[in-house]
């Protein structure tokens, strides 16, 4: 089962931990699902070391005619501590580090949240400063803080912040190397949907298995199916994988299906799997770590 693995591993990551390091890790590790790493940290792989969560902020913005947000699909903000007294330079800089195609965002909006409790924006003009003061605290922000606003479709633009939200931590110098924050990732997508196919795709690989409580929604709503999959994730960085896999024929072929495979062509290209799960394979899985990223 995947609890099972996720304790071993868990327990030789502290040791390596202990006699390499000498670091002692008293705890259980943390556990967030995909989706919440996703939603708070704009990544798969969060780096928790510092705060400035992402926070959605769509309802907040919408409906005061400023078009931008008003058609975007979904708009979200992190609060840089201490930071309202960013030049106009500095905001001009950063906008145009985000447009870069590397990050693929359209365009920055912020909000200096100032010491004295004013406000200033880059869209006020459509919003009260009262309204403005409300959206900054949404977004997590104090007095001193700066607010940075991203928005357009709803996961590349949670992409965007995350890599936003580096490289703001990596400026401010937030990233301590002799700080260690590891956590296991769970429950990720069993499909991923591809725009220019369009169709599913196994976002790991066709051999992992769902979890079990989504058995029943696999035809009816795919893009909403669990992997029983988990990645141990350290400071930002994957340092191991895995997934508990399929050992049942029917389910597999199932997954097959799903994939776009006819039957004909999911024997030819697996039927020793499909005919070996058929004597009774038991369940299996586990987790690769990757030496080079330790």
């Amino acid at each position: 089962e995947q609890e099972d693995v996720l304790q071993v591993f868990e327990g030789l990551a502290k040791h390596l931990f202990k006699e390499v390091r000498g670091i002692e890790m008293n705890y259980d590790f943390p556990r967030i699902t995909w989706h919440k790493a996703m939603e708070e940290y704009g990544s798969d792989k969060p780096d928790i070391r510092f705060g400035m969560k992402i926070h959605n902020i769509t309802d907040a913005v919408k409906g005061h005619n400023f078009k931008v947000f008003d058609d975007a699909e979904y708009v979200c903000a992190i609060a840089v501590g201490g930071c309202a007294n960013y030049s106009r330079k500095q905001l001009d800089e950063l906008t145009e580090w985000v447009k870069r195609p590397q990050v693929g965002a359209k365009g920055l909006v912020y909000i200096k949240y100032n010491e004295d409790n004013t406000i200033k924006s880059s869209v006020d003009k459509f919003y009260t400063p009262e309204q403005l003061t409300e959206i900054a605290k949404m977004s997590g922000a104090g007095t001193g803080d700066l607010v940075l606003i991203l928005c357009g479709k709803k996961l590349p633009v949670l992409n965007q912040m995350g890599t936003l939200r580096i490289e703001i931590a990596n400026r401010l110098n937030l990233r301590d190397k002799n700080v260690f924050a590891p956590l296991w990732v769970v429950d990720f997508p069993l499909f991923e949907w591809d725009d220019a196919t369009q169709r599913f795709y196994a976002m790991h690989h066709p051999f992992t298995s769902p979890k079990k409580e989504d058995y029943d929604i696999l035809e009816s709503n795919p893009g909403a199916a669990r992997a029983n999959a988990y990645d141990l994730v350290i400071n930002g960085v994957e340092v191991g994988g895995g997934s508990i896999r399929i050992h049942d024929s029917a389910l597999q072929v199932r997954m097959f299906k799903l994939l776009g495979f006819t039957e004909e062509k999911a024997q030819e290209q697996f039927s020793c799997l499909i005919n070996a799960f058929k004597y009774g394979a038991p369940p299996h899985g586990g987790l690769a770590f990757g030496l080079d990223r330790w």
